[in-house]
């Protein structure tokens, strides 16, 4: 069934007219005054029904409750809906798995994926939030109580979604390079996940992402297949940047970058979270008020359950000698070294540069070190971890636990999360 937005800044007949060559099975009133008396002037005119709130949204939810809604069609106009609030009824639709279409675009919405196994979904709203941080964060939480497998879906992933058996066997930086060597991404985010959660995990290729974050092709499907021949009792989908697993679990994580501010409610980023059960706000410390952002999600969506959050450094094995520390960008450097430092390590240098081989190879030219502390992104495998083995280095991989600033337990949130979905499945499946 199609469903229109009609206004009053369009003559009720003009409606009518529009709605009748459209062949239109019911429509929702979205404000605007300017041509008509009253409601009742368009409903008069027209021979469908119609439905109409002060909350337009509450208007849509009724009318796709009460009717079989495939595509929305608008007809309305500035300045009664303005961009940011067509935005906001594109990721209103878009999560309903709902066609919006007007004058000049279209949101068409990738068919969501069921599965019958307890799941969670990891979404981002951005590159560099930390996303991957608390994949494998949820990761090593979940696997307290359940047997998990994390599936990814980077921009460097297999073509054949692979394996690495975090669970089973300890990822060491001569394994990576060898990974390497053979012409693979060894950087890539199931690898990350492997190390930092101990789990395992799936990798799986994406290309292209949209702007609700659907990917244009990628291998998930396989992926999903692959992940629950292994037999988990929940199975973890971790986005790539913006983009995410198009995959209906019971439950929805959106990691959010304090960073970001206002932009979150711009565009289709609403749609990311408005799928949040659980909000993770990253890099909550960075910024001055931090329940500002909290109130614009709220906004968005009142019910998620929001977690300001910090980075805090964790170290993947014991660091011995003088240490130089290097990650993705100089600002994450500074702020690793400081506290590493306030640990009692000794940190002679750092570098910024793991996204820049180049100036990376002549940064740690110029330092000497006996310890590396190295994040697994981008050129740590190629370069910085080639390097100290062939120097004889020890290598310490970098990894950043999610620390609460607002006296709520995040991990325990995760668990709850977990508990309820598999229990919920296990209630759906006995019946």
């Amino acid at each position: 069934m199609r469903l229109a937005l009609i206004d009053g800044e369009h003559y009720p007949d003009v409606n009518r007219w529009a709605l009748e060559k459209l062949k239109v099975d019911c429509a929702v009133f979205v404000g605007g005054m300017e041509k008509i008396g009253s409601i009742r002037d368009v409903e008069r005119t027209l021979s469908i029904k119609l439905y109409y709130d002060e909350d337009i949204f509450k208007a849509l939810e009724r009318a796709i409750e009460e009717n079989e809604i495939r595509e929305v069609i608008d007809l309305s106009d500035e300045p009664v809906l303005t961009p940011e609030i067509r935005f906001r009824i594109a990721s209103f639709l878009l999560k309903r798995g709902i066609t919006y279409i007007g004058a000049d675009f279209e949101f068409k919405p990738k068919e969501w994926i069921k599965i019958d196994v307890p799941s969670i979904n990891i979404i981002g709203t951005g590159k560099r939030i930390g996303k991957t941080a608390i994949g494998g964060f949820v990761g090593r939480t979940l696997k307290e109580e359940y047997k998990v497998v994390i599936v990814t879906m980077g921009r460097g992933g297999p073509e054949s979604p692979e394996v690495i058996r975090g669970d089973l066997m300890e990822i060491t930086p001569e394994f990576l390079v060898e990974v390497s060597e053979k012409g693979r991404h060894a950087a890539s985010d199931h690898f990350e996940d492997a190390l930092t959660a101990g789990v395992a995990t799936v990798g799986c290729r994406r290309c292209g992402g949209g702007l609700a974050g659907f990917t244009f092709l990628d291998v998930l499907q396989k992926g999903i297949e692959v992940a629950k021949s292994l037999n988990p009792e929940i199975i973890v989908f971790e986005g790539s940047g913006a983009s995410f697993a198009n995959v209906l679990s019971e439950g929805f994580i959106t990691v959010v970058s304090a960073l970001q501010g206002k932009e979150i409610k711009m565009y289709l980023y609403p749609l990311r979270i408005s799928l949040g059960d659980l909000i993770v706000v990253t890099m909550a410390d960075e910024v001055k008020d931090p329940g500002k952002i909290s109130s614009l999600i709220k906004e968005i969506n009142p019910d998620a359950d929001i977690h300001l959050t910090r980075f805090s450094p964790r170290l993947i094995g014991n660091v011995e000698g003088k240490a130089v520390v290097v990650t993705t960008s100089t600002n994450s450097a500074k702020r690793v070294t400081k506290e590493l430092e306030d640990r009692g390590i000794d940190v002679v240098g750092f570098s910024g540069n793991l996204a820049n081989r180049v100036k990376l190879r002549e940064e740690l030219k110029k330092v000497s070190y006996d310890t590396l502390i190295v994040e697994l992104k981008a050129g740590a495998v190629d370069v910085a971890i080639k390097s100290a083995l062939r120097s004889g280095k020890r290598i310490v991989f970098l990894d950043y636990e999610p620390k609460n600033i607002d006296d709520k337990d995040l991990r325990e949130s995760v668990k709850e999360l977990a508990r309820r979905i598999v229990n919920d499945k296990g209630h759906r499946k006995g019946r």
